[in-house]
């Protein structure tokens, strides 16, 4: 990798773990959700610092560049969150049909 790729991918990948620990100070990102977010602030520079672990890895699975490799990474965390959505609409649908009908019930003993 050449010196002024490291020296950006490193900016980068530090800014949005910033971002991530910005946000959930702020309290704009809820502490029960950021885990998948965090991880992935801590993967990012982590991939860029090892970098030659992402060619191993590249390696091992027989791929033949490591961007195949990172889309994958990419594709997995995006389902990944997608499933952590799902699963909190899920429970928020549930949480309100059960407020509904309590509110129902009470509105009927008045």
């Amino acid at each position: 990798m050449y010196p002024k790729q490291y020296f950006i991918m490193l900016l980068i990948s530090l800014a949005l773990f910033l971002l991530i620990v910005r946000l959930i100070q702020k309290g704009r990102l809820d502490i029960s959700y950021c885990w998948l977010w965090l991880s992935v602030g801590i993967m990012a520079p982590l991939i860029v610092v090892k970098y030659d672990w992402l060619l191993w890895f590249s390696r091992q699975i027989d791929v033949a560049t490591p961007i195949t490799t990172l889309f994958l990474f990419s594709i997995l965390i995006l389902f990944l969150m997608c499933l952590q959505f799902s699963i909190i609409i899920s429970i928020q649908r549930r949480q309100i049909k059960r407020l509904t009908q309590q509110i129902a019930m009470r509105m009927e003993e008045k």
